[in-house]
């Protein structure tokens, strides 16, 4: 799979629908995502207190996207269209497709479509994820919340 993946450039991505069979496999890719910042915010990783809180959004259905690469799964984005913003719930990627250009490329994207509808692209990020905030940061993105977890930020 590796290999295969950097044969493959970023630019040929596509997005699909998340079918129901699915969810699991985003929970693993919820866990790869979060479980350092959330060591490192929280202090441990508890496992069923995670899955639970993971499950229970998805009991209604989300505005989920696959990303996949060539054939294959790469990561998850959740975007909903309010009627103020484009709310971000999520972008993930697997660890073995960061830093490869395909974040900054869907967030762009999400940037762009957000721009049409004249309205900010707005998300939250956990205090402790530095790497996911210094990326919105170079792309634009201001903190316009302090939560007692997360930075909201948006851009225009």
């Amino acid at each position: 799979m590796e290999a295969q993946l950097n044969r493959v450039h970023p630019m040929n991505y596509s997005l699909r629908h998340v079918q129901s069979h699915e969810i699991e496999w985003l929970y693993d890719l919820n866990k790869a995502s979060f479980h350092e910042s959330v060591v490192l915010q929280f202090g441990k990783w508890d496992d069923n207190f995670q899955r639970g809180m993971f499950f229970s959004k998805w009991e209604q259905p989300r505005p989920a996207f696959i990303i996949e690469v060539g054939v294959e799964r790469v990561g998850v984005v959740i975007i909903e269209q309010r009627q103020d913003c484009d709310w971000l719930h999520e972008i993930q990627l697997c660890p073995s497709s960061q830093g490869r250009g395909l974040g900054t490329i869907l967030l762009r994207k999400l940037m762009a479509e957000a721009r049409s509808r004249n309205v900010p692209l707005r998300l939250q990020v956990l205090h402790a994820n530095q790497d996911a905030k210094r990326l919105y940061d170079r792309l634009g993105f201001l903190k316009i919340q302090t939560l007692e977890n997360h930075h909201v930020m948006e851009v225009c």
